[in-house]
């Protein structure tokens, strides 16, 4: 991420031009009182009390920190009226950067969790492919190009929990996929107005697919005038592909809008060993497209938006394994697509204590297809072929609401989804002693939350978030074929859970923030994992479905501090977390015939350290920025069932240390233009996993075979100009990997290995 973009404002004051970007540099002096009647629009989710078991250890935490604030700070303690604001008399504010992390829009420095907030300007000033690259460069985020989730279609890992683990969002719906552990995160980057990124889990405040963390993207509207466009270029070399943005957009009165539209076609990556086309082990070459249409209507301080988009992605890929025992092998997703419709109504200030209401409704198609087309090799004499198609109808209603009370700010609401998803899939192995095999699938859920959220100023600079989350979840085999995977047709789950969070926020020393958070997590079985299994791609072993499935768990501690001025810029985060019950695949014996399904398996103890400090220098009417940013990371699973239960492991894959040490340069240049440089060395230290027990000889299952990826380091350079009034304009060019490394993003648990050295252009123009 782009943490230090320049500005190309040169006619801003000097303090103001060297705002550093991703973070609120909030205020200089004392903070601004907790302000409960601030209006703001939701995102997603909510927050919760304490469950049982959990309730004395909150009160306890929250009663020491309110003791130890009163006693470190007395005169703020003694204060209980909000103060004069910095706007008022304290000294000239700095921008500030706000977040919807805890569903309502509060400053960065406000709010208990870990957030990352990625801006357009971020964008605009390095030439990112995709919203994978944005996110990989935040400190504890991954992207993973593992099975399933190859290049052009990646999907993202927080803090070393699974990519399932993450949920994605746009505008504050959910984007999910029953029948995959997570969609991939498709969106056109020229239309991000920012990305706020939750790192841990969030299940309080955003449900069941929240227990790793959150990616909210939230969408531009419509412009400024009554006719605007804007245009964008992005050339990568290690692909060989153009991307190609274009948008209009404006406003009239009070109707705005905005239509968008892009498209790429990549050809197979470009690695330090040569390139992954078929030949290699892996294929690598994608398409997407992405169309979407937005239209608002706002009267007074009420509005109505409504948008659809589309977005399509083809890749081709191969399993990895495979080429020794096959002439070739070549998979596509063909297509992953997804269709979303999204109606919603802000009504505001509709009485003195009742600040906001806001209902959301959403209809989301999510369909994939995957083929395989294998021919034989020395091995196995004959060819194989598989083909997959699953299809999720999703219509979600969503309603939150917004009270101001002296000292409080509540808000309430309800979220419902009713998902449809209908799976078919067809198999002629590459075994001649087995059958084809095919077979069809329609499994209904639906699930019903209840969220209440509480913000409680309870001295001044100490201020509590507590909030809670009731889910209710039920969902059936509605039909299936007969005789397929054990005879499930007719079965049934349901699930009710509550989980709870509690979060304090200290502010009572001039461009500090102390956060302490407490949380619990929560992530029901997917419809793959309860009924439909995960199928075999042309031959193989399937993983067959286990209806008995229970829901992961987590607790989570975290203790955070972010200090801002007007030179500095620190964020530092240490965090516990406990996950129960993690479902993995494994192997398992069904009439006599060796599979694999999945079951509730291990548990996964992670702690680790996240660091963020840079300092500004001024030269003259220029800027000079050294930064540093790195995540130290241990993730230790023990297995409960099989041969190895009873044993842990820290080697999952995951390098204990990854980070980059990074230097920017921002300078006007005249006519107003200004120059923007990034020069970052990324490393990251050796991943390992284990397969065996040395001590007694058993198997570790942890993954299916040994790995282990080397340290690597390298360096990267990114350029910019940027400029314009009336028509802006900013080029940028990138030099990424000059060392010409050839190593695995592995935080992520990828399969893909990064292109080698390789040049990226970007040139964008906005009216």
């Amino acid at each position: 991420m782009n943490r230090y973009p320049s500005l190309s404002m040169s006619a801003l004051p000097r303090r103001r031009r060297r705002r550093l970007t991703g973070r609120s540099r909030a205020f200089r002096g004392r903070p601004a009182a907790f302000d409960p009647a601030a209006s703001s629009p939701p995102v997603d989710g909510g927050s919760r009390l304490p469950r049982s078991g959990f309730a004395a250890a909150a009160a306890a935490f929250a009663a020491a920190a309110a003791l130890a604030a009163a006693l470190a700070f007395p005169e703020s303690a003694a204060a209980q009226n909000p103060g004069p604001s910095e706007e008022e008399g304290g000294a000239a504010s700095l921008r500030v950067i706000t977040v919807t992390a805890g569903r309502v829009l509060r400053d960065l420095m406000d709010v208990p969790v870990s957030v990352e907030v990625v801006t357009s300007e971020d964008i605009e000033r390095q030439p990112y492919t995709n919203v994978n690259d944005v996110l990989a460069g935040i400190p504890g985020v991954a992207k993973s190009e593992s099975s399933g989730a190859r290049a052009g279609s990646s999907k993202i890992s927080i803090r070393g929990a699974e990519t399932a683990h993450t949920l994605f969002m746009i505008d504050g719906v959910k984007v999910t996929d029953k029948d995959d552990s997570q969609p991939a995160l498709l969106i056109d980057l020229s239309q991000v107005e920012r990305i706020e990124v939750i790192k841990g889990p969030a299940s309080v405040l955003y449900g069941s697919e929240a227990i790793g963390g959150v990616v909210n993207v939230i969408t531009k509207k419509g412009g400024e005038r009554p006719l605007g466009f804007s245009q964008a270029l992005v050339y990568d070399s290690s692909t060989e592909s153009v991307d190609v943005r274009s948008s209009v957009f404006g406003r009239t009165g009070g109707l705005s809008y905005r239509f968008s539209g892009s498209g790429v076609n990549a050809h197979d990556r470009k690695v330090p060993s040569g390139s992954l086309d078929g030949s290699s082990a892996y294929s690598s070459s994608y398409r997407n497209r992405y169309f979407s249409a937005k239209i608002g209507y706002d009267w007074g301080a009420h509005s109505l938006t409504l948008s659809a988009d589309r977005y399509e992605n083809v890749s081709n890929y191969s399993i990895d394994g495979l080429a020794s025992i096959r002439k070739s092998q070549r998979m596509r997703l063909d297509p992953n697509g997804r269709e979303t419709v999204i109606a919603s109504l802000a009504l505001r200030e509709l009485g003195e204590r009742w600040k906001k209401l806001t209902v959301s409704l959403s209809r989301q198609k999510t369909s994939r297809a995957i083929v395989s087309d294998f021919r034989g090799g020395s091995t196995y004499a004959l060819d194989s072929y598989g083909r997959i198609v699953s299809e999720q109808i999703q219509l979600s209603l969503s309603a939150q609401s917004e009270w101001s009370f002296p000292g409080h700010y509540l808000i309430a609401g309800l979220e419902y989804e009713g998902d449809d998803v209908r799976v078919a899939n067809e198999a002629v192995p590459y075994d001649p002693a087995e059958l084809p095999r095919s077979g069809r699938a329609r499994v209904r859920q639906r699930s019903l939350d209840l969220f209440v959220q509480d913000e409680w100023e309870i001295i001044r600079d100490l201020k509590a978030t507590l909030g809670a989350r009731f889910s209710s979840i039920r969902g059936e085999l509605a039909g299936r074929d007969a005789g397929t995977y054990m005879g499930l047709e007719g079965k049934k789950d349901s699930d009710s859970h509550l989980v709870g969070s509690l979060g304090l926020v200290y502010r009572g020393v001039p461009g500090l923030a102390l956060r302490g958070l407490f949380s619990q997590g929560y992530r029901y079985p997917t419809v793959r994992q309860l009924y439909t299994g995960s199928r075999a791609h042309g031959g193989g072993t399937a993983t067959y479905p286990n209806p008995a499935l229970r829901p992961e768990t987590s607790n989570n501690f975290e203790l955070g501090a972010r200090y801002q001025d007007e030179a500095w810029d620190v964020d530092l985060a240490v965090f516990h977390s406990v996950t129960k019950n993690i479902i993995q695949a494994a192997n398992a014996t069904y009439s006599g015939t060796g599979v694999r399904s999945f079951i509730n398996g291990d548990r996964a103890v992670t702690v680790g350290a996240e660091l963020f400090a840079a300092r500004e220098f001024l030269l003259g009417e220029a800027s000079l920025t050294p930064y540093v940013s790195g995540t130290w990371l241990k993730r230790e699973i023990t297995m409960n069932t099989g041969p190895s239960a009873g044993r842990s492991t820290a080697n999952t894959l995951i390098p204990p240390f990854e980070g980059k040490f990074g230097l920017k340069l921002s300078a006007p240049l005249g006519g107003g233009m200004a120059f923007s440089g990034d020069l970052q060395a990324v490393m990251a230290s050796e991943a390992k996993t284990s397969i065996h027990d040395p001590e007694h000889g058993r198997p570790l299952e942890i993954v299916e075979g040994a790995k282990s990826y080397p340290a690597w380091q390298t360096l990267n350079l990114t350029l910019g100009v940027s400029g314009g009034e009336e028509l802006r304009y900013n080029v940028s060019l990138a030099f990424r990997n000059i060392f010409n490394q050839g190593y695995y993003d592995s935080r992520g648990q990828s399969s893909l290995p990064e292109p080698g050295f390789h040049v990226v252009l970007g040139v964008g123009l906005e009216y």
